[in-house]
């Protein structure tokens, strides 16, 4: 099969890490938090706590994306391989259960037979999955290197002496004590075990007996053994079984003596590692089945231009699916020497929702992950930055202000010409002159420094501050301005929208006036 030039590295260490050794930058947790996605975050990390550190660190090439997408592509297009994982790793949690048990064994061969079965659980998975890989991953429409990786690997580590040698041993003292024959004599209180003299089986005897009376298959009754571990009596039964038949439990207690780091690294990880793309495609499940796009984004290094279509707030749109509301999707586009999209219009419009989408998608999609709309083009960031309002400390002197400086003073100080940064309503506490020198001050030198940047504010006449910025306004209905429809559309502002949150800081808009007007006066009160 052929494969693109742009291979990330030889033979297989991570499904996650396509470059071992390579990290590109972890991302604070204040952006997290701003952009909402540490409420994503949060939920994927109960499903896939090893993986945390993948959702956390940005990807540092397109290649490296490349590589997460089409391992997406496998588990979220090839219900066969889907299904391969989920069955690895079900045998997987079965065989840690095992090793588990095994530890906190109390009687002479229970921790060894648990570990037993504990390896012939990992031996069958291994075996299954192998299998089961070989099938799915020919038959999976997007070429993928990951999963490609580990067939090879998973093909070479059976054929290995090692996992052989394992796995033959491993069934082999199953098989042999497993059929092992012993009688259990019952006298009262006395019990006593005696090795089996060839007699046949009363169960056997029984059956044949009644087999004339047989109409059909019966029900199987039988089931499973819930406890977990042996009481007293089971374990004095089974250490009698030991001392009539001495050979096969020396050679468990030899095949346990020398089998206690049986499994594979690799495999350990990739159990681990797998969890982040199966924990982020089941987030993302009920709110496709709620009809919200999802697509693969085109990420372009080097590159400025940013297209994403029919786009949606990832945090916000999983509360509003659950109680069963709508979610309002927007585009999302910078061209030519575009970099900076300025967000004005009226309060609660969805400006500061757009502004998160905005930083979202970038993260995400340097995260190799699928990312909210029906396209996108989006260029690989090195890291995103943000600045949402924060309340005041009441620890420090500086105030709120300049608290806010010292903040934007670090954030412009990491930033480089491959940042995404994220500025919603900075110097809202100011007063407008300050908020216009400083915003202005700020996004020149965002502009200066040629990265891509969103920034929320009432101030619209900065939208037109030059070439690199764009005006986005929150839309009203027509018909009804006073009803949001949080539709952002690229437009040019009115220049109304401080006058507006003036008026509204003041009680002076229409519909403020109007309630007021309405009210019945002090001397008309009976």
């Amino acid at each position: 099969m052929d494969r693109p030039a742009s291979r990330v590295d030889a033979g297989f260490g991570s499904i996650v890490w396509p470059a071992p050794g390579r990290r590109g930058v972890r991302q604070s947790d204040d952006a997290r938090h701003d952009l909402a996605l540490d409420q994503v975050f949060a939920r994927l990390g109960r499903d896939a706590p090893l993986a945390v550190d993948a959702f956390e660190t940005l990807l540092g090439s397109a290649a490296e994306v490349e590589y997460r997408q089409a391992v997406f592509r496998g588990l979220d297009e090839n219900a066969s391989l889907r299904d391969a994982v989920h069955q690895f790793l079900r045998a997987w949690t079965s065989c840690a259960a095992s090793e588990r048990t095994s530890r906190e064994a109390r009687y002479p061969y229970e921790s060894e037979l648990w570990l037993l079965r504990a390896v012939v659980t990992y031996a069958d998975a291994v075996d299954a999955f192998a299998q089961g890989l070989s099938e799915a991953v020919p038959s999976s429409a997007a070429a993928s290197e990951g999963w490609d990786r580990l067939v090879d690997h998973l093909r070479g580590y059976r054929e290995s002496r090692g996992f052989g040698r394992l796995a033959t041993e491993a069934r082999a003292v199953r098989d042999q004590i497993g059929t092992l024959d012993y009688n259990v004599l019952v006298r009262g209180a006395r019990v006593t075990v005696a090795r089996a003299d060839g007699e046949s089986s009363l169960g056997e005897a029984v059956a044949s007996v009644f087999a004339r009376f047989r109409q059909g298959d019966g029900a199987d009754s039988r089931t499973e053994l819930r406890e977990t571990t042996l009481d007293h009596v089971q374990a004095w039964i089974l250490e009698r079984v030991a001392q009539v038949h001495p050979e096969p439990f020396a050679r468990l207690a030899r095949f346990a003596a020398d089998t206690r780091d049986y499994r594979d690294r690799t495999l350990t990880r990739f159990a681990d590692e797998v969890r982040f793309y199966l924990a982020y495609l089941d987030y993302l499940a009920p709110l496709r089945e709620a009809g919200l796009p999802v697509c693969y984004p085109t990420v372009v290094e080097p590159g400025k231009r940013l297209h994403v279509s029919d786009t949606w707030d990832l945090a916000l749109a999983a509360r509003l699916v659950a109680d069963g509301r709508e979610v309002v999707t927007n585009d999302l586009a910078l061209d030519g020497p575009e970099r900076i999209a300025v967000i004005s219009g009226p309060n609660q419009g969805g400006k500061t929702t757009m502004a998160r989408v905005f930083g979202q998608v970038s993260y995400l999609a340097a995260l190799g992950c699928p990312v909210p709309g029906t396209g996108a083009r989006v260029p690989l960031c090195d890291r995103v930055l943000t600045l949402f309002e924060r309340g005041e400390q009441l620890g420090t002197l500086e105030g709120r202000l300049g608290a806010e400086i010292d903040r934007l003073h670090e954030l412009l100080g990491s930033a480089t010409d491959r940042s995404v940064i994220v500025l919603n309503e900075a110097f809202a506490s100011t007063a407008l002159q300050d908020a216009r020198v400083l915003t202005r001050d700020v996004l020149e030198r965002i502009g200066a420094l040629d990265a891509l940047a969103v920034c929320v504010t009432f101030i619209d006449e900065l939208s037109r501050l030059n070439e690199k910025t764009v005006s986005m306004v929150g839309a009203v209905d027509p018909s009804d301005p006073a009803v949001r429809t949080f539709r952002v559309e690229r437009r040019v502002a009115d220049g109304l929208a401080y006058a507006r949150a003036l008026a509204r800081k003041h009680g002076l808009t229409a519909e403020q006036i109007a309630v007021r007007l309405s009210a019945p006066s002090r001397e008309e009160t009976p």
